[in-house]
């Protein structure tokens, strides 16, 4: 019986689960990606040096080598590649086209308007006079449309950030286009979480509170599950991303999720990403729950039924930490308080005693993720409470 193919589309930290558990189930596994060094190829099969949104290349691959799959896991600019494979190889799994508005924030932003759900007010374009014209002064959010990881975004509270922003942005996007978009002003902490749609339905959707860096307010720094302060609303939460996948036409896969709540208790989808999240945030749902997203994602591209059954949290509470470091400099340790070395789930740390780190902008500064378990009320208050007064991450012969 000749043995199934699989080509994952990138082979960084995030997705070695991916990829590990493909190999354990026997598939003959691919990755692909212009970065040799990443660790999923050093576990793989068989790698080739190809950017993962060189569509057209990897499309080539994929018929020459006779692939029965491919993913995009943990990899948003590869979602819309996947698709495009997917497609003109009759693959399973979702539409291009609804990948496509998902993945695009200018055309996510447009279905979100069209479908009547609520929408900030956003103008996008290629060139500053074209957002320049339109803009009317107010504090904004300034995104390239087709970047991910934080990168290339800005807060604008004048034409003066506008103009100094707008060139930095557009060069994180690989369309050259970036979209400003109303400043929301949230109630509480954002909502952030992970799904999994089969056959046009929401299976799995498990959200909790994010927090963001103190180094860079854009960047995440720490997501807790499940929600404590959004309780009250999570119902409607689901309600509304469950409806936004059944009108976009989103079919099989993984799905990240950001959503924010204003002053008046009204309802934003931020993004809906055609992926799982990166930042092992996959693994943050499987300890939390029991539903294995990794899993998921790999059988049902072979066509496979599966019991995916899951069970919420009945006490204590789980948080996956984003370490990055607030100076730049050489990276000497991690420090993890006393009081939960023994709560630690998982820790991947991708940088040794020595190597140089970059002060955190956005996910490639990122030195590592700690996933653990809190136990109870007073520990989540203490985990808190750190998160904000101390560094997790320590530096030493600090760079200017």
């Amino acid at each position: 019986m000749r043995q199934k193919k699989i080509l994952f589309l990138g082979g960084a930290f995030s997705q070695v689960p991916a990829i590990k558990y493909a190999k354990e189930q026997g598939y003959y596994v691919i990755t692909v990606d212009y970065l040799p060094k990443n660790p999923g190829h050093q576990i793989s099969d068989e790698y080739h040096n190809i950017s993962t949104v060189n569509k057209d290349e990897i499309l080539e691959l994929a018929f020459r080598l006779k692939i029965d799959a491919i993913s995009a896991y943990a990899s948003d600019p590869a979602a819309l590649t996947a698709a495009y494979v997917n497609e003109r190889l009759n693959l399973i799994g979702s539409l291009y086209k609804s990948v496509e508005e998902l993945s695009n924030k200018n055309l996510f932003r447009d279905f979100l308007r069209k479908n009547n759900f609520n929408t900030p007010w956003y103008i996008y374009g290629s060139y500053l006079n074209e957002i320049e014209k339109n803009y009317c002064g107010r504090r904004a959010i300034l995104k390239p449309v087709d970047s991910s990881g934080s990168k290339g975004i800005f807060e604008i509270n004048n034409l003066i950030d506008l103009k100094t922003y707008f060139p930095v942005s557009k060069s994180y996007s690989r369309s050259g286009k970036v979209i400003l978009e109303q400043f929301i002003k949230c109630k509480g902490p954002q909502i952030h979480g992970e799904g999994f749609v089969l056959d046009g339905e929401v299976i799995f959707l498990y959200l909790g509170d994010q927090v963001f860096s103190k180094c860079n307010r854009l960047a995440p720094y720490s997501t807790i599950v499940p929600s404590i302060f959004h309780n009250d609303i999570m119902n409607e939460v689901q309600k509304i991303i469950k409806l936004a996948i059944k009108k976009v036409g989103f079919q099989k896969g993984g799905i990240n999720v950001e959503v924010i709540r204003d002053e008046n208790d009204n309802i934003y989808i931020l993004e809906i990403g055609a992926r799982n999240g990166g930042n092992f945030m996959p693994q943050l749902m499987k300890h939390a729950t029991g539903f294995d997203l990794v899993k998921a994602n790999i059988e049902t591209l072979f066509g496979n039924n599966l019991n995916m059954s899951f069970n919420d949290i009945s006490t204590g509470y789980y948080a996956q930490i984003i370490l990055h470091s607030l100076k730049g400099g050489v990276f000497h340790r991690v420090n993890i308080p006393a009081e939960f070395e023994d709560n630690i789930l998982e820790q991947n740390i991708y940088y040794k005693p020595g190597d140089r780190i970059n002060r955190y902008k956005d996910s490639k500064d990122v030195v590592g993720i700690i996933i653990l378990r809190i136990n109870n009320d007073d520990e989540l208050k203490f985990y808190k409470k750190y998160l904000l007064l101390n560094e997790w991450v320590e530096t030493s012969q600090i760079e200017d």
